[in-house]
């Protein structure tokens, strides 16, 4: 049986905005390609998972019911109720993991958590279910459907006081999301006791798969630094990696990766970084905006919770230069590198200077640092590949800027070599010296060698002899 309760999220396009489309092309697509079955043969079974969900409506009342475009990760459903189940007009998203293995429970939690720790608005759920014993045959969750449109769609065609409260309404929520911090780094879980009460709680970063032999600690969430939890990440993946892919040839990019680590710690980078709340995928495709009735605009729900973790404050402090700097290249507004590469340049009209001063006002002075500080650009991509792991080609490319960049930077930084203990010295010096030894011996042999081989080059009649 369906479980009824209060919170919701989605994934790349957006469910909740009415640019979403229905056609018999993404429905046939997304069949094919995920190895669905039809949205016809589909369709019945959404109509009678409806009935069971609103069993107040007349048999004569129709469920209005809409293949959404959905994503990697979701099938979407857009439902709109009969007036005979409680609303004048119920919108509702029905999402269904494309994946029987995806954390259905663990991305609730973190919806809940979110609705019950901050003022960000997000959707409710309303229904649930985690196993296949439904109309569909397989997990489900309903949510309220957000009302607007996504800023991504919209942004470009606003003018320029709508922008201004993007501007000022974009960096309340990131304020708001600083503002719920934690003791721990991790995910939000939840379970219920006996009484049915929620009860939320904390784990370490996933690292699939997970290796029997990893760290003792790697399943205790502990009090950690920002470094320790560099280090012991990197070694998780570095023992998930060899129990994967065993005969692969290894690689030394983790090892870097935590050096990487420890030079930002010597730098005093990670002094006064505490925990917060970090979404990970703020980007204008998952917030939805309306206009109000005295054609004010209003932020109306931030969507797709799932990957949110709490981490390093810094990591929250994304840039959206895209606020001021706007572009008709609809690539760069979406990419990532070049909204953080280009984020504090000075925006090149009166109007984009006013909304990114309008940004920084509201998120304050002594936080920018994080938004706009080459080195904390570089320090999220550095989380964002300890939580991710080393999968794929983009990850590498991705770790190979970071480490060019990274040793362009770490010069300009003071203290951010890590300190060295006397013996290290000592052997580094000692390396040193017979290193040098060794070369002056190597160039004294050599020229040795080229000095006798010009020498029989100049009198050939002593090769003669």
């Amino acid at each position: 049986m369906p479980s009824e309760e209060t919170n919701k999220s989605t994934k790349s396009t957006n469910p909740h905005s009415s640019h979403s489309s229905c056609s018999s092309r993404v429905s046939q697509t997304s069949s094919s390609l995920y190895g669905h079955e039809t949205w016809n043969e589909f369709a019945p079974r959404v109509h009678e998972l409806c009935r069971q969900l609103w069993p107040s409506a007349t048999e004569d009342e129709e469920f209005a019911v809409e293949k959404l475009a959905g994503g990697s990760y979701n099938r979407i459903i857009g439902i709109k109720t009969p007036p005979s189940t409680g609303k004048a007009e119920g919108l509702y998203i029905l999402r269904i993991p494309r994946d029987l293995s995806a954390q259905q429970a663990r991305e609730m939690a973190i919806v809940r958590y979110v609705r019950q720790h901050t003022s960000i608005p997000t959707p409710e759920i309303v229904f649930y279910d985690t196993t296949p014993e439904n109309p569909l045959k397989e997990p489900y969750v309903v949510y309220t459907r957000i009302p607007g449109h996504d800023l991504h769609h919209i942004y470009g065609s606003m003018n320029h006081q709508h922008k201004l409260a993007v501007a000022e309404q974009w960096a309340q929520l990131l304020v708001s999301e600083l503002a719920v911090r934690n003791d721990f780094a991790g995910v939000v879980d939840a379970t219920t006791d006996n009484a049915g009460t929620y009860i939320y709680a904390f784990r370490p970063f996933e690292v699939n798969p997970e290796p029997e032999d990893q760290p003792q600690n790697a399943r205790l969430l502990t009090k950690q630094s920002i470094l320790d939890i560099f280090r012991l990440q990197f070694e998780r993946w570095d023992a998930a990696d060899k129990r994967a892919y065993p005969n692969d040839f290894p690689l030394d990019h983790l090892a870097r990766l935590t050096t990487v680590a420890e030079e930002m710690n010597a730098a005093d980078m990670f002094d006064n970084v505490y925990f917060s709340l970090c979404h990970l995928d703020l980007a204008p495709r998952n917030v939805m905006a309306t206009t109000n009735r005295d054609n004010s605009l209003q932020i109306s729900g931030v969507l797709d919770w799932d990957s949110a973790v709490f981490g390093p404050c810094f990591v929250a402090c994304e840039p959206p230069s895209w606020i001021w700097a706007w572009s008709d290249d609809d690539d760069k507004n979406q990419d990532d590198d070049y909204q953080e590469d280009h984020a504090n340049d000075t925006p090149a009209t009166p109007e984009g200077q006013e909304l990114k001063r309008r940004f920084e006002e509201v998120v304050g002075k002594e936080m920018l640092k994080y938004f706009y500080e080459p080195q904390y650009r570089l320090a999220r991509t550095l989380f964002n590949i300890a939580l991710d792991g080393l999968r794929s080609n983009s990850a590498f490319d991705k770790t190979d800027r970071l480490l060019r960049e990274w040793e362009e930077l770490r010069p300009k930084l003071s203290g951010a070599a890590p300190a060295a203990d006397e013996a290290t010295v000592s052997t580094q010096q000692a390396d040193i010296d017979e290193a040098t030894v060794s070369t002056q011996q190597a160039d004294t042999d050599e020229a040795t060698v080229l000095m006798q081989r010009a020498m029989n080059d100049s009198d050939p009649s002593e090769t003669e002899e």
